[in-house]
C-alpha cells in the first residue's frame, strides 16, 4: 500500500488529494474508533479512498466512494485502488452527490466531504438524515477555501445537531459530529 501512497503523491496537486498528514489522520480515527460504514463524496484518484479503507480493511467496515469525473478520475481511482489490493473494502460510484448517492446503508459512520466546495451545503442538506448520534462529517479545505465553504461552515457550526470543530491540519478539517 506504501507504494501506491508514495506515487500518488506525486500527483497530489494535480489531483487534489489530502496531504500524508489528514490521510494518517483520517486512517488512526477511522481505527480507534472502529467505524464502520464510510460515504466519501469526491474521490479523485482514489488517495483518501486508499487511506481510508485499509483502515476499514482492519475494522471489518466498508467505504462508498463517489466521483463525477467519468473521463479521467473516476478509471484513475479504479486503478489505484486495485492497484492497493483494497476492492474488497470500497465500492466506487460514478456519480454526482447528492443525486447519486447510494440508497444503502441507510446511515454512515463517518461523512468524507472532498469534493465541489459551493455544493457542500447541498450535500449536508441530503447527508445530515442519514447520520446518527455520534455520526462525523469531516470536510476538507476548511480553512484553505474558507471563503467557498463559508455557507457550509456557518451551517455547521450553527446547526444543534452538530458539535462543529476546525482543525488546522492539511488545508484544514471541519469535524462535525452529530451529537
Amino acid at each position: 500500500m506504501n507504494k501506491i501512497l508514495n506515487k500518488l503523491e506525486k500527483t497530489q496537486k494535480q489531483f487534489w488529494n489530502i496531504s500524508r498528514e489528514v490521510g494518517i489522520f483520517l486512517h488512526t480515527l477511522i481505527k480507534e474508533t472502529k467505524i464502520k460504514k464510510i460515504l466519501e463524496i469526491g474521490t479523485s484518484n482514489g488517495y483518501s479512498a486508499i487511506w481510508m479503507a485499509s483502515a476499514l480493511k482492519e475494522t471489518g467496515g466498508h467505504l462508498y466512494t463517489m466521483e463525477s469525473n467519468k473521463r479521467i478520475r473516476y478509471p484513475l481511482a479504479l486503478q489505484n485502488i486495485q492497484a492497493a489490493g483494497l476492492q474488497e473494502q470500497i465500492t466506487a460510484i460514478l456519480g454526482h452527490a447528492p443525486q447519486d448517492l447510494p440508497t444503502l446503508p441507510k446511515t454512515f459512520d463517518l461523512i468524507f466531504l472532498d469534493a465541489t466546495k459551493h455544493e457542500h451545503l447541498s450535500y449536508l442538506e441530503a447527508l445530515l438524515p442519514r447520520t446518527r448520534k455520534g455520526s462525523i462529517i469531516i470536510t476538507d479545505n476548511a480553512l484553505s477555501h474558507q471563503k467557498e465553504l463559508s455557507p457550509y461552515l456557518k451551517a455547521v457550526q450553527t446547526n444543534p445537531k452538530l458539535k462543529t470543530s476546525i482543525l488546522n491540519i492539511g488545508t484544514g478539517l471541519a469535524i462535525s459530529l452529530r451529537a
